[in-house]
């Protein structure tokens, strides 16, 4: 038996070495009384083997037992919308393949396909499993996070995409179901078609029968959108409706299925909110605004709140509100009120002598009246390598991957991660997002929680692919707002080059880095972990290939190499007169929005226009900004406190006593965000009626959650076309309830069992009634109906995921060698040599004494 010692060599009860301390005494000892130099060597080598041994000696190591046979599954996926693909895939593959391996072939059908639900059902480490299908899901566990449960699992799972040989058009409705009397609301039809191929057709929109637009579309993309606003003038239930008229005589060629060629939404309008407005400029921008929306009362100081959704106070100084009032404020807001605090020159830091800082009624709001010398604005991802390699050993007692996490959650406890947005993904043979978005770390929860998850992280892959990695960042940074700041910090041991002649990774990464820089002006920075034991880290010419990588893509300057034990310290500026150059390459006032996942700034991408002036605030621990200054000053913060919502417009009225700070922001396109939060503050237009609920669009024989509050003792009684609703408490006087409903249409929530199905005429001679204990439905066609065709996304899925995606013909050629490949499960596996120390040490002490007995007895 052959014995090599391998590298990552460790003991398991590494205490037990402080023996040879006291052994290496007694061969000092030894030495010093001239003891037999032969006799010691020999009798100090087997204590030191026997210590050793106590020790544990072991290594961590890769391995991958092979399954006894291959086995492939298919997933079938026979769904409805599967019609518009080939057919008989499944089962050409299945009979080809039969002879040569087993095969077993799942089905997955009907109007709901759980493709997620029948992955995890399916994988298992000795079964190779081909997903054919569109990679549409519409129920169950979400495809993507099957997919990357399965690859935590290293069970294998590819996919092969038929072709689409039958076109299709789907409508569909985005909007609130609720809109305000003589208000304008917003709505976009989104037309989806399956392939990519020129089709013209006509859509139509109506709004209680009255045509409100038509247009004739030829469209090639995957998708067409129509953005269109109208101005409900009665009160009660209502429809809009989009229906598409294919522009071809044979409509079945050209339109395969026609139940999704229209889609209806239920709208139900309700009275102006009522809203107190304190101030002392009722003619402002602000208050012109909120007459066009609300229930306006204005008053220069505070009267009963009774009935009033919402509270808005502009530009009042401290000493205007005295304690009685904030006590009657706070009450009012922890019970489910709204407050919007707009800024000026006699609000929050203004006047020096008498701000709101530490008043009583600061403790209200979501900011503090003090500067903040948050710069914000950035968006951070942190990619962290955790493929086998970080395993080794860095020379200090610890493993490479140990530095890599400690460099990392130095940066996240560093001056310049405190303000920004991190999202933390981990790559190995793949990109994994562990925090499923950004988060913001000027919150010290989540940097104690971000903190800890990377503490957890072990090894995971059998390989390093950096592409991967960039892959998942390119997804995650794709969905943020794109005039916010950007930087991708890579740490890793540099183990990132190409593994053979064939390979050609290297460049991939190298190529998807350029696009993000070059394309999205993405700042990229690599930290090198130098391991010098890490394969792959050295070019032939003995470059190393992340300082390489970093040259490729033009910014060698970003590249820092690390020494084991070190700690790094990232710049995103090269120096001091870069930054000044940064702050004078933007107005003190141009403003970004930086939550673009808030309602409050839900698809506002950019606000054109610049503010003048603003107060200088603090936002506090668990508020959310959601607009700053491109230099971080917050303009609008919120939170909720207690039932209530809270927000800060740190800047003016649009008046500002003739000098306005920000009359661009209550005018055109950019006043949508003030009108934004104040909608957002008054939040439950109702809250003061007996019963609310909140209906969203219905799909057929799919269950739909209706939310129900009442002011009312015991849990109310409500129909559903004629039947008894059931409805579980979900807390304090709130409710749910599940319905479904099996025809399309307009359907009936009621507290007593009336007419059932209604139809739109008798909507429209309905509407102008004001009556909150019932609301239409509406019920459209199924979610398999609305997104047809090839979903793209769900081939990235399974490439981030170690999957792979074949094609017709070559899945004969390929699907079996990777399938005896995929299914060696690869597994981390400490290897112990205690008894070979043991072994050693007999054999030693055995020989010794045979020679010594033979030298001093035989001759």
């Amino acid at each position: 038996m052959t014995f090599n010692l391998p590298y990552g060599f460790d003991f398991l009860h590494s205490s037990e070495l402080l023996l040879l301390v006291p052994l290496a005494l007694l061969v000092i000892l030894g030495c010093w009384k001239k003891v037999d130099q032969k006799h010691l060597f020999f009798h100090a080598l087997v204590v030191f083997l026997l210590i050793l041994a106590l020790a544990a000696p072991y290594s961590a190591e890769m391995s991958a037992p092979k399954s006894s046979q291959t086995r492939i599954t298919i997933i079938s996926d026979e769904s409805a919308s599967m019609e518009l693909l080939k057919k008989g895939v499944s089962g050409e593959i299945s009979d080809k393949l039969g002879t040569r391996v087993p095969v077993t072939v799942t089905t997955v059908s009907g109007i709901h396909t759980s493709l997620g639900d029948s992955i995890i059902q399916q994988a298992s480490p000795e079964n190779y499993v081909l997903v054919v299908s569109d990679g549409q899901s519409n129920s169950g566990t979400p495809v993507e996070e099957a997919l990357s449960y399965c690859y935590k699992n290293n069970f294998p799972v590819a996919a092969l995409i038929p072709r689409t040989e039958k076109e299709d058009l789907s409508v569909e409705i985005e909007g609130d179901n609720e809109a305000v009397i003589d208000n304008e609301a917003f709505y976009k039809v989104n037309i989806r078609k399956a392939t990519e191929e020129k089709i013209s057709y006509q859509v139509r929109i109506t709004v209680d029968h009255q045509k409100v637009m038509e247009r004739e579309i030829t469209q090639t993309g995957r998708i067409e959108s129509i953005e269109f606003n109208h101005t409900f003038e009665t009160l009660g239930p209502h429809t809009v409706k989009a229906t598409l008229h294919p522009a071809s005589i044979s409509v079945k060629n050209l339109d395969y299925f026609e139940n999704n060629n229209q889609y209806m939404k239920s709208i139900y309008v309700t009275p102006k909110p009522k809203v107190l407005l304190v101030t002392n400029e009722p003619d402002s921008p602000l208050a012109n605004t909120m007459k066009k929306i609300y229930d306006v009362r204005v008053a220069k100081s505070f009267g009963p709140l009774n009935g009033t959704d919402a509270v808005i106070i502009d530009n009042q100084a401290a000493s205007t509100i005295s304690d009685a009032e904030t006590r009657t404020l706070r009450n009012y807001v922890t019970n489910g009120g709204g407050l919007v605090v707009v800024g000026g020159d006699s609000s929050f830091d203004y006047p020096a002598e008498e701000t709101y800082r530490k008043t009583d009624f600061e403790e209200l709001l979501p900011v503090t009246s003090e500067p903040s010398n948050w710069r914000g604005g950035r968006n951070i991802v942190l990619m962290l390598d955790v493929s086998p390699s970080t395993l080794e050993k860095n020379g200090l007692g610890g493993r490479v991957l140990d530095d890599i996490l400690s460099n990392a959650i130095v940066l996240l406890e560093s001056d310049l991660l405190k303000d920004a947005r991190v999202d933390v993904i981990t790559f190995g043979s793949k990109g994994q997002d562990i925090t499923d978005g950004f988060i913001d770390m000027s919150k010290e929860s989540n940097r104690l929680w971000l903190d800890a998850e990377i503490r957890k992280i072990t090894p995971t892959g059998d390989s390093t692919s950096l592409e991967r990695g960039l892959m998942t960042a390119r997804t995650i940074l794709n969905g943020e707002n794109k005039s916010s700041e950007a930087e991708i910090i890579i740490i890793s041991d540099g183990g990132i080059g190409n593994e053979g002649d064939t390979d050609n990774r290297f460049e991939r990464a190298v190529q998807c880095a350029e696009n993000l820089h070059e394309g999205s002006d993405i700042g990229v920075h690599f930290v090198h972990i130098h391991a010098p034991k890490t394969t792959r880290q050295v070019t032939s010419k003995g470059q190393y290939y992340a300082e390489l990588f970093m040259n490729k893509i033009g910014l060698s300057e970003n590249y820092n190499r690390v020494e084991p034990g070190k700690r790094i310290d990232v710049s995103f500026s090269d120096n001091p007169e870069e930054s000044e150059d940064r702050d004078d390459e933007y107005s003190s006032g141009s403003i970004v929005v930086y939550d673009p996942k808030h309602f409050i700034t839900r698809n506002i991408s950019d606000i054109n226009h610049d503010i003048l002036g603003y107060n200088e605030v603090t936002p506090k621990p668990e508020a959310n900004r959601l607009v700053i200054t491109r230099l971080g000053k917050p303009i609008i913060t919120t939170w909720r406190l207690g039932l209530g919502r809270v927000a800060a417009i740190t800047t003016d009225n649009g008046n500002g006593n003739g000098v306005p700070w920000a009359a661009s922001l209550y005018s055109g396109n950019d006043s949508l965000i003030i009108t934004r939060t104040l909608n957002w503050a008054v939040a439950d237009i109702e809250m003061f009626e007996e019963i609310q609920l909140k209906v969203p669009d219905l799909k057929m024989s799919q269950p739909g959650r209706i939310l129900i509050t009442t002011g009312k003792e015991g849990t109310p009684e409500l129909y559903f076309d004629k039947k008894p609703m059931e409805i579980t408490s979900i807390g304090n006087n709130m409710y749910e309830s599940y319905i479904t409903a099996d025809t399309f249409g307009l359907h009936k929530i009621s507290e007593t069992p009336v007419e059932a199905n209604l139809t739109e005429g008798l909507m429209y001679e309905v509407s102008g009634t004001k009556n909150v204990s019932w609301r239409p439905a509406a019920v459209n066609h199924p979610d398999e109906y609305t997104y047809v065709g090839e979903n793209t996304l769900f081939r990235i899925a399974i490439l981030e995921n170690g999957g792979k995606i074949y094609t017709a013909e070559d899945v004969y050629s390929r699907i079996i060698e990777d399938a005896s490949t995929s299914t060696e499960k690869k597994i981390l596996t400490k290897v112990f040599y205690t008894k070979y120390f043991l072994a050693l040490a007999f054999l030693i002490y055995l020989l010794y004494t045979l020679h010594h007995t033979y030298n001093t007895r035989m001759k």
